[in-house]
């Protein structure tokens, strides 16, 4: 059994890995924590809070980071909603006013101090609380079985900036402070999750079939995907929306259906046109670095984990292979050599 701590900024995809979390028989979330990056903390961790209620969780959920570590909060509710889930939560006027905010930081040394090797750290969102961990007790989270951090853009283009990811982006000092202090990081980057795509149509099915055995959940994920998906829809030209968090809850639960390569990672911090840009060495003797990168995965058999586990419903193998698969833009500059 793996014991798991989420950090997350909780926006739609966040919210599906959580789900996502919460059914895998080989997981145990022993906690929840929250940081600001998709949105504000506080609307974070209302976000978990619900997913809480309704997921009949018993783990405990402690509020985190309100900003970066040195920089000024950049958010996107243009992709998730001004409240994270697509505006599910404001419509219905969902809130927990009686709840105390705090302690994400020291919950996560905590836990690391209990568990040790067998807890893992699966990172969603900027790294900031985990950043805070690090300079609270260094040797705890160096001392855990791993980290496993969504973000980074290795041999693409990012989704922020030109060369950059949103989570690294947010709070590129965090993710430096982290891997400078000795923590080894395995990343689970844009290169990866976005060769796995969910078209719009087989959303819609999966839904309707969820709706039968999960109705109190059903409609917050129906509101918060239906607006992932538009937003993709306006700004990628794609009808559909990619599954980047719960990608790497699988990559922490279940490592065999990935291939890992080592590598030396750095975090560009002041670049005008760069920062939170990271940056990797692949040559043979930088293997044995301080981080891992996931390379490639068992889609299919991931697709079908995740489609059975949140919404009841198996997606085919041969439908997943012609409709979710995506070969994902990298510059290649050959063909105009000379």
């Amino acid at each position: 059994m793996r014991r798991v701590v989420i950090d997350t900024d909780a926006g739609v995809d966040d919210s599906i890995a959580i789900v996502y979390a919460s059914r895998l028989p080989d997981a145990t979330i022993e906690l929840i924590t929250t940081v600001s990056g998709n949105v504000p903390v506080s609307e974070v961790t209302q976000n978990v809070l619900y997913l809480k209620k309704i997921l009949r969780l018993d783990a405990p959920v402690f509020s985190g980071a309100e900003a970066p570590r040195s920089r000024k909060l950049i958010t996107a509710p243009e992709v998730h909603g001004k409240d994270g889930v697509g505006g599910y939560r404001k419509s219905k006027g969902i809130s927990f006013p009686a709840w105390r905010t705090g302690g994400a930081a020291a919950a996560i040394v905590m836990a690391a101090r209990k568990f040790g090797k067998k807890l893992t750290i699966i990172s969603l969102g900027p790294m900031t609380n985990i950043a805070k961990a690090v300079s609270l007790d260094p040797a705890a989270v160096k001392g855990v079985g791993g980290i496993i951090q969504m973000g980074g853009a290795f041999s693409g283009y990012g989704n922020t900036t030109v060369f950059t990811e949103f989570n690294i982006f947010v709070d590129p000092e965090a993710a430096s402070y982290v891997l400078k202090n000795g923590v080894k990081v395995t990343f689970v980057p844009l290169d990866l999750t976005e060769t796995l795509f969910l078209p719009r149509n087989i959303v819609a099915s999966l839904l309707v079939k969820a709706g039968v055995n999960w109705p109190e959940l059903v409609p917050l994920l129906r509101k918060a995907l239906n607006h992932y998906i538009d937003y993709h829809r306006h700004a990628d030209k794609l009808d559909g929306c990619f599954m980047h968090d719960p990608i790497t809850v699988a990559a922490a639960v279940h490592p065999e259906w990935f291939r890992f390569t080592g590598s030396s990672v750095s975090i560009e911090t002041k670049g005008k046109h760069t920062a939170g840009m990271t940056v990797a060495d692949f040559r043979k003797g930088a293997v044995l670095g301080n981080s891992r990168i996931a390379v490639s995965f068992d889609a299919l058999t991931f697709l079908g984990d995740l489609t059975g586990k949140v919404f009841g419903a198996r997606i085919g193998r041969s439908a997943a292979g012609q409709s979710c698969l995506r070969r994902r833009f990298t510059a290649d500059f050959r063909n105009n050599l000379r």
